[in-house]
């Protein structure tokens, strides 16, 4: 089969948040209580026509069946969630960390299907349309045993996390069974300071992750003909362990600096998605079930190198990944193994107060291989070219530009074009005080600026290219209301005897 989607959206989202800290300090040096308190609502209100047209070719004939949609939705969402921390000594350098927290989201989705008939009136659809409302419950309750020394610290413990989770479908007027789960997880870091300024880092920690409404709810959506979903309620939460080491070499006198790392993770009852066939014409319906072998491992560097009192400064970096992740496509597991790799440097020139100049460059790799037959491998390629610049001129004026240069190799026809991204602007100070700025600034100047991505899911491989904000011009002005208490202004702006600051832009 052969689908065409056309799809005109429009919607409205509106949302509050809110964040309250509260500490305070015993008497008994170490003794410690923190309050964190957020919230938050949200809601989403939109409307969208979805015209789907799909031709399935049969042996002798070609049957094209059109599905035209009015859909109207109405999402709300709220959050509550709060955390303490109370931290107790316990001898010297030790202590005892307790922590608690609470927190609870209610989600009400509300999707109404209309489907025009043949006149281009609105029928309502009870099988496109759900409606449903689900209430997530997680509290969270550890203890840590901190230890601090001269050359190392190191932090170890565990938490249980019990999650209640139920829901209501509106639509088939049916209640779910709740679910209610405990998972434990441990934690664990340790620091090593071999000098002031050398320091090695390890890290471990668990993270439970809970499916959502959506995939636990078992109603087909049939929106789109072609690609079908449905949720699976027999899920299983997701543990996901993660392990991190890192080493730090920082040399506050020359500016030179070297970082490398590298991470581990793996996960344990993997959510992914289950893609089956539906019929022989091609469409097919995705729903989700849990999986175990998935990891993924990465590790990074950078290194940076001045001298000449910082003139130049030559910087690499690079990070290199593997992930081997699961999906199904018709309940057998296609494993997708991917090799990301990218190597970038950088030389900077910086002459007196007046010159900043730099020219880069980077290139990565993403190559991709699946275990079951049929499926095409991934060879994606990509360089970027980078120049920046600082010119102070004459007379208080300033010229900046940067440009980047993309090229991509391995993308679709329709999609593998190469980029070049300007952006530039000059500026002038103003007034005795130089508390005024004029600037005159162009964004995307070569009008190219479009976003382009890989996107690899079971058996899809889709290449988008997204047209972003392009080619616009701006004029700022900036004036500064300075107030100044004393006979020498300080650094610490706001405070006694130092500088007030306030921007006023247009």
């Amino acid at each position: 089969s052969r689908g065409r989607n056309n799809d005109f959206s429009k919607s409205n989202t509106p949302s509050f948040n809110g964040n309250l800290i509260f500490n305070h300090k015993f008497q008994k040096r170490g003794r410690n209580l923190s309050v964190n308190i957020t919230g938050g609502y949200n809601t989403t209100d939109g409307e969208s026509n979805k015209n789907n047209v799909t031709k399935n070719y049969l042996l002798s004939s070609v049957d094209s069946t059109i599905l035209r949609q009015n859909v109207n939705t109405n999402n709300q969402s709220d959050n509550f969630n709060i955390r303490f921390n109370y931290s107790e000594p316990i001898m010297q350098g030790r202590y005892l960390d307790l922590i608690y927290s609470y927190s609870q989201s209610y989600v009400n989705n509300d999707r109404a299907t209309y489907v025009l008939d043949a006149l281009g009136n609105p029928v309502f659809s009870n099988l496109l349309s759900n409606a449903y409302e689900t209430d997530f419950i997680r509290q969270r309750m550890g203890a840590n045993i901190r230890t601090t020394r001269k050359k190392y610290n190191y932090t170890f413990g565990a938490s249980t996390q019990p999650v209640y989770q139920r829901g209501y479908s509106i639509t088939k007027d049916s209640a779910y069974t709740p679910i209610k789960r405990l998972n434990l997880l441990p934690s664990a870091n340790f620091a090593y300071n071999f000098t002031r300024n050398k320091t090695l880092r390890f890290f471990y920690n668990g993270n439970a992750n809970q499916p959502s409404f959506s995939q636990l709810q078992p109603v087909k959506d049939v929106s789109n003909p072609q690609y079908q979903t449905q949720g699976n309620p027999l899920l299983k939460p997701e543990l996901a362990h993660i392990f991190s080491l890192s080493f730090n070499n920082l040399n506050f006198l020359t500016g030179q600096t070297f970082f490398i790392g590298s991470n581990f993770n793996f996960t344990h009852n993997q959510i992914v998605n289950n893609t089956l066939r539906v019929g022989n014409n091609g469409s097919q319906l995705t729903t989700y079930d849990n999986v175990n072998g998935a990891y993924s491992a990465s590790g990074f560097y950078n290194f940076s190198k001045p001298w000449k009192n910082r003139t130049y400064i030559l910087s690499f970096n690079g990070t290199a990944a593997y992930n081997n992740n699961i999906t199904l496509i018709d309940n057998a597991q296609n494993f997708a193994r991917t090799l990301l790799f990218a190597q970038g440097a950088k030389m900077e020139f910086n002459w007196k107060d007046w010159l900043e100049f730099d020219m880069g460059g980077r290139y990565g790799v993403n190559r991709t291989t699946y275990t079951l037959s049929g499926q095409p491998n991934v060879n994606y390629h990509s360089w970027t070219l980078t120049n920046n610049s600082r010119v102070d001129i004459p007379g208080g004026w300033v010229f900046r530009h940067d440009i980047e240069y993309i090229i991509n190799r391995g993308l679709s026809s329709s999609v593998n074009q190469n980029i070049a991204l300007l952006n530039a602007n000059f500026e002038k100070t103003l007034f005795k005080k130089k508390n005024g700025i004029f600037r005159i600034s162009g964004f995307d100047i070569l009008n190219q600026n479009k976003a382009i991505a890989r996107t690899v899911n079971g058996n899809n491989i889709v290449d988008t290219r997204v047209n972003r904000l392009t080619r616009y011009f701006m004029m700022t002005f900036i004036y500064r209301f300075n107030k100044y208490k004393g006979q020498q202004p300080s650094s610490n702006m706001g405070g006694p005897g130092g500088q007030q600051m306030r921007d006023v832009r247009f």
